[in-house]
């Protein structure tokens, strides 16, 4: 059986390590997109985004794991006036 890619980047209780934070963050180091379940906890966390932009580029990366996710959210925050 093949290995997954993200295997070593989470923890045995499925916990993101520090070094997908470095990786895989947005500049600060927050917000890893690596997979499907991390693109779509970064894009439920996004609320806590410092601006626009940071709120933008959070969908985009999680656009390459989830792209209906972000999608959606994307409508909702262009509806809401987010980005």
């Amino acid at each position: 059986m093949a290995k997954k890619k993200s295997s070593s980047l989470r923890s045995k209780k499925g916990n993101v390590k520090a070094k997908a934070y470095k990786k895989y963050g947005n500049k600060r180091g927050k917000f890893p997109v690596f997979d499907k379940r991390s693109a779509n906890s970064a894009l439920k966390l996004r609320g806590h985004a410092k601006s626009k932009a940071e709120r933008k580029s959070i969908i985009n990366r999680a656009a390459k794991y989830a792209p209906e996710a972000a999608r959606k959210a994307r409508e909702a925050d262009r509806k809401a006036g987010r980005i």
